[in-house]
């Protein structure tokens, strides 16, 4: 790995006129970081977002999507918005089937209307649309299963949402990649379903028989429904797990979690380890496209403490950060961990609650472990350099840069405006008559309760 820092665009989330408009600067850093190079003249463009979960309230918004596609458009590329399924995870997840993870999608905006490009299931109906990676330089797992509709893209453009996440403790662009492009069958590698022994519940569910109440638990039903290899029995004296028919899907562990029970969970060791597998298994995404052909950008807003995969929105750990593009999936990644640690805690939030301070790494002490650990893994195979060379834009406020990014170029006080005045308002006469300000210049003052 060279020593020379890769370089990362960032552009601060606030905004004071139109250029400074996080959906204007992320347009202008997909230029200024190359990223238009990544595309040829009627390349398949694939744009990967994480299209969350039902109910879920702090996803992308398909504004932040869309103004992507656009100049992924004007670069001549073809462009398609995709994810994949998911394992059940929990209960009522909704992004298991190719049908439900459109429904999904389309509850967000992620549609026709809004990105004026196809939404498509990269895995297929059920996730099982998928092609075979070998990863023989991987630090945990060896190989995984990419989602056909990404793999047989030309280019893509990893669009990630910036945010916390309870077991990887940080989502962006590597996990865009190592949990969002695979197939089911890539999820359970992920999930490290075939790496060591279930006795060991590394990344088995973990049975806490002294912590289940069994059959008085008023969520035992669910529980034993919870497993989709029926794997699951509540006895009065507490849960039983038959590893043999477990596959490591998550729900189990996720539905006692949910609701606050402590009969499954996880082992501790687990979620670095998972961390470094999900780092494994971008690198197969990324094997599966030429050199040249991955951009990444991420916002950093919303930037929740849990991931979008989860049906609620938690409050941020942070304000809003900004919006970042890179080359360089562990640079971007690495810039963003830093920018979001560095921001002011945000009011009620969990980080409040821990009484954290700017630069202490928020996503440890609200997810347990460091996401330096997913980055770490990530450069030690090749993926990208941790050292990067952080760029800020501001646009600068002229007439051209206001009217660069906007639906229309002529300012609509020329047109149509002025065409309507010429046209049906002669001698801009309008039906009524000027009156007498009677005094009310300053009588406005009334009615301020704090004058």
């Amino acid at each position: 790995m060279s020593d020379k820092p890769s370089k990362v665009w960032y552009a601060a989330a606030n905004a004071t006129n139109w250029t400074e408009s996080t959906i204007a600067k992320a347009k202008d850093l997909f230029y200024l970081a190359g990223l238009d190079k990544c595309i040829e003249k009627d390349d398949s463009v694939a744009v990967k977002v994480h299209c969350g979960e039902w109910n879920r309230t702090h996803c992308l918004r398909p504004e932040f999507v869309a103004a992507i596609v656009e100049e992924v458009k004007a670069c001549g590329g073809k462009p398609f918005v995709t994810d994949t399924t998911t394992l059940t995870y929990h209960l009522f997840n909704n992004r298991c089937t190719g049908q439900m993870l459109v429904e999904g999608a389309n509850r967000h905006g992620l549609n026709w209307a809004s990105l004026q490009a196809p939404f498509i299931v990269a895995d297929g109906f059920f996730g099982e649309d998928d092609l075979r990676v070998e990863l023989p330089e991987g630090n945990i797992i060896k190989e995984t299963y990419i989602g056909r509709g990404l793999y047989e893209a030309d280019a893509v453009i990893n669009l990630a949402h910036a945010k916390g996440h309870p077991i990887t403790a940080f989502g962006g662009c590597i996990k865009n990649f190592g949990i969002g492009a695979q197939s089911k069958r890539g999820k359970y590698q992920t999930h490290l379903a075939f790496w060591g022994d279930p006795e060991d519940a590394i990344g088995y569910p973990k049975v806490n028989k002294e912590g289940c109440k069994g059959t008085e638990c008023p969520y035992a039903k669910m529980c034993e429904d919870s497993c989709p290899e029926s794997a699951i029995t509540v006895a009065a004296e507490g849960v039983e797990l038959d590893y043999e028919k477990c596959a490591l899907c998550y729900s189990c562990q996720v539905t006692c979690m949910f609701t606050g029970m402590e009969g499954i969970g996880f082992r501790d060791d687990y979620f670095p380890l998972a961390q470094i597998a999900m780092s494994d298994a971008a690198l197969g995404c990324m094997k599966t496209f030429k050199p040249g052909k991955i951009g990444y950008m991420a916002y950093a807003v919303d930037i929740c403490p849990e991931c979008d995969c989860f049906p609620w929105g938690g409050l941020p750990v942070s304000g809003d950060v900004g919006v970042f593009a890179s080359k360089d999936i562990v640079a971007i990644d690495t810039a963003v961990c830093d920018l979001i640690d560095k921001a002011k805690v945000y009011p009620g939030s969990r980080a409040e609650e821990l009484g954290l301070k700017p630069g202490e790494d928020k996503f440890k002490a609200v997810n347990a472990f460091t996401p330096r650990i997913q980055l770490k893994a990530a450069e030690k195979i090749g993926m990208g350099t941790m050292n990067y060379e952080l760029i800020e834009y501001e646009p600068e406020l002229n007439p051209e840069n206001i009217a660069k990014w906007q639906i229309r170029k002529t300012p609509m006080t020329v047109r149509p405006m002025r065409q309507v005045f010429e046209n049906h308002h002669v001698g801009r006469e309008f039906p009524f008559n000027r009156e007498d300000l009677g005094g009310w210049l300053n009588k406005w003052k009334d009615f301020d309760p704090t004058a």
